[in-house]
């Protein structure tokens, strides 16, 4: 019954918005060009293979396969607060149960990249499905949950192999699951980069660190770089009185001797390092990449609220002390609160944008015209979604990121399409001596053809 109000619920939710981000248009592009065989994956983001894989199939639906993925994301984030319950549930009881969901309700990050398509919400499926069959004595399952969240994270690979290693030398045996948990995502990840790009390491030889530091906390990641900044937003992920409660959990459990809260609170840490330790090299150390270690980091809080709870004598006082608790976590996640409740009609706004640019498409003489005419720039935002418009590769539409007078970033002859700065990102720059003939105005955009 939960799991089909999940359904129910999330597919609901795209009456109420259904833009898709950024990265989402772009798997849509290229599970498009997978299902044709024709993969072309340089001129965007770094690819994830389990988005494309999944899209692929549903891309001769049109106009349907963005709604079904945005749709999968919106009822997988409800699952993982169903699964968020359940494994605070069997560590501690309700109460860590309910601890541990609401963690995750009032986070930063599992409501944008639901409303916006991102691939977290499914990852947190096989992240927290993971944890709950690890405690349910299920150790192959829960192995093979956590390989397939590394087709969304590749972070995951490293900590899935020593795992996989410490159970085959506590087996003495050869296992199928555990070896395919550990070498099959890294494989189908590499190969689907390799089809797209012909090398398989092209995404991690043109990484660079694009993450910009915390506000406010500048001074302390220009000194000690990009790890000590994940590290930071590791407080952002997951409020400040949760990381407090989870380590109460993990000593307790040490010092009794218990293993389950330590080994889900060691691949939450080891997944957090991993992150740190990338972004030093280069790699992009985005607050969301820390949601999955954040989710189990959540359910072990469950479980130090709990402990701190069961500890005090009295029905009352432990009801006051409940209370007090998440009195402090929902004033330290208020920010959050706050900010996520303007999503919703920025989401509408967006919805908009992107049905003018649609219209904008067709008044120019649909795809076809527009593509004779040369590569289409548009602003950097919506590069992703305009190629989906296009049936085009993402290399085929200019992105304009930075664009100024002195260097538009983009090449004429093109037809250019200028939207709303503030959801489209910064307009593109017409640069001086062009020949620029307006095609088109409609709902926020500008529609100019520039020649050579």
């Amino acid at each position: 019954m939960p799991i089909a109000a999940a359904v129910v619920l999330g597919a609901a939710s795209l009456l109420v918005a259904h833009p898709l981000g950024y990265d989402a248009w772009s798997w849509m592009v290229w599970a498009r060009e997978l299902l044709h065989g024709d993969l072309q994956t340089a001129g965007g983001p770094a690819i994830k293979a389990l988005p494309v894989i999944v899209m692929a199939p549903l891309t001769p639906l049109g106009g349907a396969a963005p709604l079904l993925w945005l749709a999968l994301m919106r009822i997988s984030a409800l699952v993982a607060l169903l699964l968020a319950y359940r494994v605070g549930e069997r560590l501690s009881g309700r109460i860590a149960g309910v601890t541990a969901a609401g963690l995750l309700v009032v986070g930063p990050d599992l409501y944008r990249t639901a409303l916006y398509g991102s691939a977290e919400p499914l990852l947190l499926v096989f992240v927290l499905g993971a944890a709950e069959r690890f405690l349910a004595g299920r150790p192959r399952a829960a192995l093979a949950l956590l390989g397939a969240g590394g087709l969304i994270r590749p972070e995951l690979w490293p900590i899935v192999g020593v795992l996989a290693l410490l159970l085959l030398v506590e087996w003495r045996r050869p296992d199928p699951v555990v070896l395919a948990s550990a070498v099959l995502p890294p494989a189908i990840w590499l190969s689907v980069v390799w089809a797209g790009s012909g090398n398989p390491l092209s995404q991690w030889i043109s990484i660079n660190a694009t993450a910009g530091p915390v506000p406010g906390l500048l001074p302390l990641a220009a000194a000690h770089g990009p790890a000590v900044t994940v590290l930071i937003r590791l407080a952002e992920a997951i409020v400040l009185p949760a990381l407090v409660l989870a380590a109460v959990a993990v000593v307790d459990d040490a010092r009794h001797r218990r293993v389950r809260v330590p080994w889900i609170a060691a691949v939450a840490i080891a997944w957090i390092l991993l992150v740190a330790v990338m972004a030093q090299a280069g790699y992009p150390g985005s607050r969301r990449y820390l949601l999955g270690p954040a989710s189990l980091l959540a359910v072990v809080a469950g479980a130090g609220l709990a402990l701190v709870v069961a500890s005090v004598r009295g029905s009352a006082a432990r009801i006051a002390v409940g209370a007090a608790l998440a009195g402090v976590i929902l004033l330290a996640a208020f920010p959050t609160i706050r900010e996520s409740a303007h999503l919703v009609s920025v989401a509408r706004e967006q919805d908009r944008t992107l049905s003018g640019l649609r219209h904008a498409v067709a008044l120019a003489g649909g795809p076809r015209a527009v593509l004779a005419a040369g590569r289409p720039a548009v602003n950097p935002w919506l590069q992703t979604a305009l190629a989906w418009e296009m049936h085009a590769p993402l290399a085929d539409v200019q992105a304009t990121w930075g664009s100024r007078r002195t260097a538009p970033h983009w090449h004429p002859p093109a037809v250019v399409f200028r939207g709303p700065a503030r959801l489209a990102g910064p307009r593109p720059v017409l640069p001086a001596g062009g020949h620029a003939v307006r095609v088109a105005r409609t709902g926020g955009w500008d529609v100019v053809r520039v020649s050579g």
